[in-house]
């Protein structure tokens, strides 16, 4: 994915959503999908967490942009 693609993608979203992305294990990938979520501060979150996890409550939207192998997560 282009950068002229990954703004176009993210132009269909409110301009004011937090932008996060998938983390630990190691490596880059191509961008597969980018998509909007619920999620919550994970407060009890280890070294290998991401700081957010998807809210079953509401939550606050954000923005998701998920790697090649997202769907594993």
């Amino acid at each position: 994915m282009t950068a002229a693609e990954l703004i176009e993608l993210l132009s269909a979203y409110p301009s004011d959503l937090q932008v996060l992305v998938e983390g630990y294990e190691t490596g880059y990938d191509h961008i597969k999908h980018v998509e909007q979520k619920n999620v919550e501060r994970y407060r009890h979150a280890q070294d290998w967490d991401g700081q957010y996890q998807e809210s079953k409550k509401g939550g606050k939207p954000c923005i998701l942009i998920r790697g090649r192998l997202g769907y594993l997560r």
